[in-house]
């Protein structure tokens, strides 16, 4: 245990948490501009996708938001197609012939009862995903074995189905005109971002444990200065971090520090108990402790 204090009392910690929070912020901003630059094809088409939504609900299906959503399909290899249909779901525009070949009518319906899943008239299956998902969905996950066993478990999926693939959709409409445009995605995943995201993990929760060893052997430290069982109060920050600093600092508080060897003692008391240094003024006559500034004695009136 000598060693161990020993040890700590070499470190400066004022130093350590300047280097600590210097280190955490650099490799927190590694991880997230890493994962932002994986993701960079994601997040063109996430600004691709709001600049056609805001100009299709604005202007309908003019050919400034067709050019749009034909560069917006280009662009990204995850969109199978961009379909757009009116009321009576008569195709409009179409960015390739994936889906519907010849078709001149595209139409959704619900599977079964499930609202979260769609299919074509094809039998294809579209499950469905809000626009605020538009980048941060299944194109982290490697397959859709979740799905087909989401549509299992509700019973919704007929077991010869099995092999059918799932599309991701989003789709706007235009409230005046009951125009949509379907946004018909893969699954597919962004490489390497399985792997950067365990990553991120694993370096967040060190950043973590490093915050939470590191409060407890400070308050280890703090009251083994002044002699204030620190294995106890060391115990005490580990298991409760934050609430422990807190109980720790109200008990220092509700104490005095001898200015003399830096231990914590009562305030009741006159002198230090470790090394006699005085640490209160008292009453000549009846021993109770008075104030620098007091004239009187509060407890036997005795002129000071």
């Amino acid at each position: 245990m000598k060693k161990f204090e020993e040890i700590l009392n070499k470190i400066n910690f004022k130093k350590a948490i300047k280097l600590y929070i210097t280190i955490s912020i650099i490799l927190v901003l590694i991880c997230s501009f890493t994962m932002a630059y994986l993701s960079r094809s994601s997040i063109s088409m996430a600004i691709g996708y709001n600049k056609a939504a805001e100009s299709f609900e604005k202007t309908g299906l003019t050919e400034s938001v067709k050019s749009t959503l034909s560069k917006l399909a280009a662009d990204s290899k995850d969109v199978v197609n961009i379909i757009a249909v009116d009321k009576d779901n008569n195709i409009l525009f179409k960015a390739n012939s994936n889906l519907i070949n010849s078709d001149n009518k595209f139409i959704l319906t619900p599977y079964e009862a499930n609202k979260k899943y769609l299919k074509d008239e094809k039998g294809t299956l579209y499950k469905v995903v809000k626009s605020d998902n538009i980048v941060l969905n299944k194109n982290y996950l490697k397959n859709h074995e979740k799905e087909v066993s989401d549509i299992n478990e509700e019973s919704y999926y007929e077991r010869d189905m099995k092999a059918e693939k799932i599309n991701m959709v989003n789709y706007l409409v235009k409230k005046d005109t009951k125009d949509k445009v379907f946004i018909v995605r893969n699954a597919t995943p962004i490489p390497y971002m399985k792997g950067a995201m365990e990553a991120f993990g694993i370096i967040l929760g060190l950043i973590f444990m490093v915050y939470w060893v590191g409060l407890a052997l400070w308050v280890y430290k703090d009251a083994n200065k002044k002699k204030m069982n620190p294995a106890l109060w060391g115990l005490v920050a580990l298991l409760t971090n934050l609430v422990g600093l807190i109980i720790y600092s109200m008990y220092k508080q509700n104490n005095k520090l001898c200015h003399q060897c830096g231990s914590l003692q009562s305030k009741e008391n006159i002198f230090c108990t470790l090394c006699g240094e005085k640490l209160n003024e008292s009453c000549e006559k009846c021993g109770n402790i008075v104030g620098k500034n007091d004239s009187y004695c509060s407890k036997c009136g005795n002129k000071l």
